[in-house]
Parts: structure tokens; sequence; C-alpha cells
């Protein structure tokens, strides 16, 4: 029996605005037939409701009854733990129903005889008891009683069948008067539907005040059926004959309120489970389609992911076979995007790369698949090529495409990428093999300088298996003590006087010999080994420092290259910090030089480091200055104390660009008050034009060559004049 509305998205709910409506109708028909009571004989004619309609509207609330108690006894729903007190009190509800219904007047003996009094008797207990029952679940579902045993619960309501029945077949005289004939109701009878009416009216309030605290469809479906059960009640007070108007209008609101708690209690334990469970599926079908998806199309950009495109290559290599031709992977990688993402955010980050996947499917051709690796990678296969040679033209379209600026949120910006090319089935027959060659070749075309490709070649293989070969011995160096340093003196220009060494890692192989830093370096620092590295100089060169003071030699500090890396880690500080109390060497005898690249790179978390490292005590240059970003307008703002001119621009200086250069840095070091240190100096004509210009330090060939600690004493008494 449904009087609401279907369900509705998570839950199924029955909208109030009509249960309110059809209960505002109820009451309006209920004014109505009151008014029209003085016209027609509507209280007391027992042609309205006759036996045979008794007996129909009777069997059909029984059946609503036993509705309520199947459906709200199996509900498995752990919110509304007030079913099981619900099927309990309706199963008693529908007993007492029926012995109302056997009892009226008219019906065949059963037991005693039928009479008014032995109906409206049953009838009374059944309303009672629905008014309490409803009565208390509005007052559990409200405070979340604990539930009680089903089979108390089945157990007393049956008891209380029994005890009812008993009493009013056998011991009808303990029962008081409830309707007289020819008079009507009592005064008993007429109070004790005013009482059940007030059961209800509390009820109800109950439920109105709880509709906006949780499980609103619930309580708003058990205030309606309250509120029909009131006018009802105002119903059963009106009638002077059990046959009236009146008495036929009670038992249809009765069923109308049956017939809402059933739905009530049919939607919130059978239906809505069941749309739960639907939408739950849909949820999960959903699921598996959004995880096939991801297993072959990258989230962001769309564009199909490897696995996808290995499946792709494995066709075209098959059809390369047959017809002689060859099939081109190119390796795609957006040149310092990590520099986009730093500087714009990662979302003006992923919203290049969306685009820059929309003008690569733009300039491909047809017979090409694109698809993303990760990060800033993309993979492109070109299928059915005659030749490898057949791939340039498409490359260099590639190329020029994505060097026209990219406009994305009103900011214009020009990127480059770096192409690697392998072409099968000479360079790799599978698809890994093919990608591993291609990524190889890209990273080839990076160290090339980048905005621009590289095909792959068996040299590659040789080079980057040396590389391996170089980064496991670097691995081992530490701990075989393969590292050690040589010092290199730094000089006043002015004076002449010794004001530092800078120390340079070297490493002795026992098979390879001395390796060359332009060799070892670089791929520490792609690694990460650099870190480790850099632990081990600092803490070697500050335990040298400590023991030239502790020999009196006159080298006032010492200088060591910190890596990028080692800044950006976070630990630098505390790896400074262990050396110094390790060794007792005073901070301000310890000076980093920084890369202009690491100070540019992660400002913020930089400032913090170097403001750190400042209240230590320990001096801070910047190595090579004009070489790199050039941080200009960082100079204010950075804790540093001295500018290292690059050896290319001291080189440079008998040239008027090179002259003007140094000048330049000489003179904004000078206005910032910064200390300026010039690498590189060979000859004493290129000393003699950085003090003219006011140079204040310098180190180089001219003055001392890197030697070891012990060859200092040596390089200081051979310094020239």
């Amino acid at each position: 029996m449904s009087l609401l509305s279907s369900p509705r998205s998570s839950s199924v709910r029955q909208p109030w605005p009509l249960a309110s409506s059809l209960v505002i109708a109820l009451a309006a028909l209920l004014v109505l037939v009151w008014l029209l009571s003085s016209l027609a004989d509507l209280n007391g004619s027992p042609v309205w409701f006759p036996l045979p309609l008794h007996i129909a509207v009777e069997t059909f609330s029984i059946v609503v009854a036993a509705l309520v108690f199947a459906v709200a006894w199996h509900s498995q729903q752990p919110v509304h733990r007030s079913n099981p007190l619900l099927a309990c009190a309706f199963l008693a509800i529908a007993v007492l129903d029926l012995a109302h219904m056997l009892s009226y007047r008219g019906m065949p003996v059963w037991v005693t005889p039928a009479s008014a009094e032995k109906a409206i008797a049953f009838w009374l207990v059944s309303r009672v008891l629905l008014a309490f029952t409803l009565l208390a679940v509005a007052c559990r579902l409200c405070h979340r009683s604990i539930a009680l045993p089903r089979v108390l619960l089945l157990s007393s309501s049956l008891g209380l069948v029994v005890l009812v029945v008993y009493l009013q077949l056998f011991q009808p005289q303990l029962w008081p008067r409830t309707f007289i004939d020819g008079e009507g109701l009592t005064r008993f009878k007429v109070q004790m539907e005013w009482l059940i009416i007030s059961l209800f009216a509390l009820a109800a309030w109950v439920f109105w005040r709880a509709r906006e605290v949780a499980d609103r469809d619930y309580f708003e479906g058990m205030l309606a059926a309250t509120l029909v059960s009131i006018l009802a009640e105002l119903c059963f007070t009106a009638y002077s004959s059990v046959n009236s108007f009146y008495s036929l209008l009670g038992h249809l609101y009765k069923i109308v309120s049956y017939g809402f708690i059933y739905q009530v209690v049919f939607v919130s334990s059978v239906r809505a489970p069941y749309a739960r469970l639907a939408i739950e599926m849909g949820e999960r079908i959903a699921a598996q389609q959004r995880a096939d998806y991801m297993a072959h199309f990258d989230s962001l950009t769309g564009l199909p992911n490897l696995t996808q495109l290995e499946e792709r290559t494995r066709q075209a290599m098959a059809s390369a076979f047959k017809l002689k031709g060859a099939v081109a992977v190119l390796y795609v990688d957006l040149d310092h995007f990590k520099m986009v993402n730093d500087s714009f955010g990662r979302t003006f980050g992923d919203q290049l790369l969306c685009t820059t996947s929309v003008r690569l499917q733009q300039v491909l051709p047809d017979s090409a698949m694109l698809a993303r690796a990760g990060g800033d990678e993309f993979v492109v296969l070109l299928a059915d090529l005659e030749n490898a040679e057949g791939a340039s033209a498409v490359i260099q379209l590639v190329l020029d495409e994505l060097a026209e600026p990219f406009m994305i949120e009103r900011q214009q910006i020009v990127v480059s990428i770096s192409i690697g090319v392998a072409v099968g089935p000479n360079d790799g027959m599978d698809f890994p093999c093919l990608l591993r060659n291609a990524e190889m070749a890209m990273y080839k075309a990076k160290e090339a300088g980048r905005r621009t490709w590289c095909y792959y070649n068996a040299a590659l293989d040789t080079e980057m298996r040396g590389r391996l070969y170089l980064i496991n011995g670097l691995r081992l160096a530490i701990e075989r003590e393969e590292f050690f340093l040589e010092y290199q003196l730094q000089l006043d220009l002015a004076s002449g006087r010794v004001v530092g060494a800078e120390a340079l890692l070297r490493w002795q192989h026992p098979q390879w010999g001395l390796v060359a830093p332009g060799q070892f370096i670089p791929a520490a620092e792609q690694s990460g080994l650099i870190v480790d590295i850099g632990e081990w100089i600092i803490l070697e060169a500050c335990r040298q420092a400590a023991s030239w003071q502790a020999e009196k030699l006159n080298i006032p500090r010492v200088a060591v290259n910190v890596a990028a890396m080692q800044l950006h880690q976070g630990s630098l500080e505390q790896t400074v910090a262990a050396a110094l109390a390790q060794t007792g060497l005073p901070a301000s005898a310890l000076e980093l030089e920084l890369t202009e690249s690491s100070l540019v790179d992660n400002t913020e978390q930089v400032m913090i480091a170097l403001a750190g490292l400042k209240v230590l005590g320990v001096t801070l240059s910047i190595d090579d200055f004009g070489t790199g970003y050039s941080c200009l307008a960082y100079l204010r703002r950075l804790s540093v104390d001295t500018l290292k001119i690059d050896r290319s621009f001291v080189s440079d200086l008998p040239n008027e660009d090179g002259h003007a250069i140094v000048a330049a840095i000489i003179h904004m070091a000078e206005s910032l008050g910064l200390n300026t240190l010039a690498e590189g100096v060979e000859d004493e004509a290129t000393a003699v034009e950085l003090r003219r210009l006011g140079c204040r330090q310098a180190q180089g060939f001219f003055y001392a060559r890197p030697v070891p600690a012990s060859a200092l004493p040596a390089a200081i008494a051979s310094l020239p004049v």
C-alpha cells in the first residue's frame, strides 16, 4: 500500500508536503461531515456502516496490521531499533482488531454473544496500545534507547492479548460500561477516547520536534500516521450508534494511519535498502569502470597510458616485420617543468600538460599514437615508417609546434622539449626495449643542451653502462676511503696575505686511477650520493682547518662547495653544526660556497636554511657568480658574504665585454656590501687589473695550484711577493 511517493537518490523519500496535504484533506473531510451532521443523520443512523462493510473494512485493517508486523519483524536495519517494538505491537493490534470484528453486533456467537460493548472493549485496548506504541517509538528514536530483546517483546504482546481476551470473554463484569443502547457512548468511553487523543498528540509533538534531527522520512511518515489516528479518535467520540457514519469514517481513518505506518516501515526496511543496494552496485560498477579507464588511460590528459601503447606497439612491430618497415618510439620530456610547477603552481603545470597533449595530437599524423608516461613525459608511437629517417620530419614538426608560446591563465609561457628516438626493429624488438632506449636517447638530448632530439645508438648503452659502473664505484668510495681533499689557497689582492683555502674533492680509484671531478661529481649529483659525499667533505675540511689552527698555520678559513641537493634536503644546518662540534672548529673559520641555481630554486626553503647557517656563524659565498640564473633580485634577501667571479669572466678580462662584466659584478657587490673573489687568476696582469677594479680577493694557478694539506706550508712559502 503506497500512500506516499517513491525513492529519491540515496534514500527513499516520502515528501512531507504530499503527506501533510493528505492529512489536511482528511481533517477537512471530518469538519465537513461535522457541519453536515445537522442536515443528515450521520451520527445515529445504522445504514451508513452495515455489518458486511464493517467486516470488509476490519479485514483490510487486519491485513495491513499483519503486513506491518511481518515487515518490521524481519527488518535488519540497525538504525530503526524500534521496528521490533512496532512489529510486536501490530501483531497484538491485528489480533485485537480480529477480536473486535468477531465481537461486532450481528456477528455469530464467539464464546460469548456479540455486543457493542464487547467490540468497543477490544477496540479501546487496540487504540491505547497503538497510542502508547507510537509514543514509545517517538521517544526511543529520539533518545536512541537500547533495543529490547525480540523474544521479550513478542511474549509481552501476546501475553497482553491473551489477558485482554480472557478478561473480556470470561470476566466481562470487570470492564467499565462503554456503550448503552439508546443513549450512545458512556462518559468513560469518551474520556478514554480523549486520553487516546492526548497520547497521539504527545507522540505527534515528539515526532514533529525530531523530524529535523535525523531520519526525516521515518519521522514524517510516523507523524502523518499519528495525526490521522487523532482524526480517527475524534470520529469515535462523536457517534451514538456503532453503525453510524462517524464510526465508518473512524474505521477508514484507522486504515489510512495503518497505511502510513506500513509505508514508513516498508520504505525504511525493504525498499530503501534495495535502493541503497542499487546505488552501491551502481557506484561499484562506476568504480570498476573508472579502474578500467585508469588502467588504460591517463586521468589528467585522457591520453592512453603505456599499457595501451605497448599493445599498439606490439601490433605495429608485427606489421613492420611483414612489410619490412619500421616503427619509431619518441620519448618526449618538457624541459625545466619542475621550475614551472614551483613558480606557477601545480594547477598551472597540469594545464600546461593538458595543452601540450592537445598540441601534440594536432601535429602528429593519424597513424601515430600519443600516450602519457607520467610526470612531464609523453611517448609517441610512429607506425608504418619506411625507414628510420621517416621519423625526422614528424619530430621537427613537434619541436616547432611546442616552441610556440603557451597561453595559460592569461600568462604567456615558452617551454622547450627534449626528444629521444628509438627505431624498431633495429633498436629493439619489443616495446620495453624501445621505450628504454628512447628514454636513454632523451637524456642524451638534454645533455646536448635541450630543445633538440637524439637518436638512440649502441654507444649510448656503453655510456649508460659506464655511468652505472661509476655510480656503483661512488657508493663504495666512502667506505673504502678512496676520496681525499686538495686545497687551493685564496689571497687578499691588496696585501697578498692568505685569507683561506678552498677544499676540492679528489677520487683515487684502485683500478681507474685518479678520476676527474668533472666526470664523477655530476654522477654523484644525479644519483643523490652527493649528500653523503658532501657530509664527508664538510667533516674532513673542518678537521683539517682545526688542525691548521692547532699547528698555527696562517689559513684563517676553509671554503667548501655545497651541492644544491644538500641545501634543499633540509639537513645541511645539522650537518655543519655536527662537524663544527666534532672538530672544535670555530664557525667563522668555515665558508660554504653555494651555486646560483641552488639559491633560485625553492627560495623560501633556501632562505630558512641560509638563516640557520648564519645563526651558526659560518660565512656564505655564491660560487661561479654570473654563470647561472643571475639571481640579482635575491641578493638583498640572501644572507651571503662573498661573490665569487667565475673563471670564464676572469679569463675574458682582456676583452671589452669580459672587462665590463667583471667591473659590473665588482661594483654591484660593493654597493651591496659584499666581498668579491676572482677565480682562475692565471697571470700577474690579470691580478693587477682585478686589484685596480676593486676586487678584494683571488685564487688561481698564478698563486697556487690545488695541493694536499701536507703541501700547503710549502705552497704558502712559494707565493709570489
